[in-house]
């Protein structure tokens, strides 16, 4: 067996794609970690976000946030198939920790996937988006740097 480490992968893509084609591709990236032995913890999509900087000509990207479990030999066939996507701007891939007890580590992961739904239905009943919030820190941010 071999021993699986926990990894963070923030994919930015292309801003003119479309969100089914977007989760297409997430969906293709998903299917490297599971098919090559790992386990998907968690999915995030962060939507379209002004980048810090220009990158390629763009000035947004669609960002997603990929929890996995997977050998250290993965990262880097992942990363590589990252590399050929053209519709990937950029990528990120950390360390998070060194994963003992995978049963217990999904189960968490199923946990906190239940606790973010259901922070999600409670935020649509309320009317609030997302974007939104995203929208308020992004001011506060630009408010703190004008200090």
């Amino acid at each position: 067996m071999q021993l699986h480490q926990e990894y963070e992968t923030v994919v930015i893509l292309r801003p003119d794609l479309d969100d089914a084609s977007a989760a297409v591709l997430v969906e293709k990236f998903e299917g490297i970690v599971t098919t090559s032995g790992g386990h998907i913890l968690i999915r995030d999509d962060w939507g379209k976000r002004k980048l810090a900087y220009p990158i390629a000509k763009h000035q947004k990207g669609h960002y997603v946030l990929l929890g996995h479990l997977a050998p250290s030999t993965l990262v880097s066939e992942l990363e590589r198939r990252m590399r050929n996507e053209d519709s990937v701007i950029r990528f990120l891939t950390t360390h998070i920790c060194e994963c003992l007890d995978i049963p217990a580590r999904l189960t968490k992961a199923e946990e906190q996937r239940k606790v973010k739904a259901e922070q999600d239905r409670l935020r649509k009943e309320r009317g609030e988006s997302e974007d939104h919030e995203r929208d308020l820190d992004d001011e506060r941010d630009m408010d703190e740097h004008d200090d």
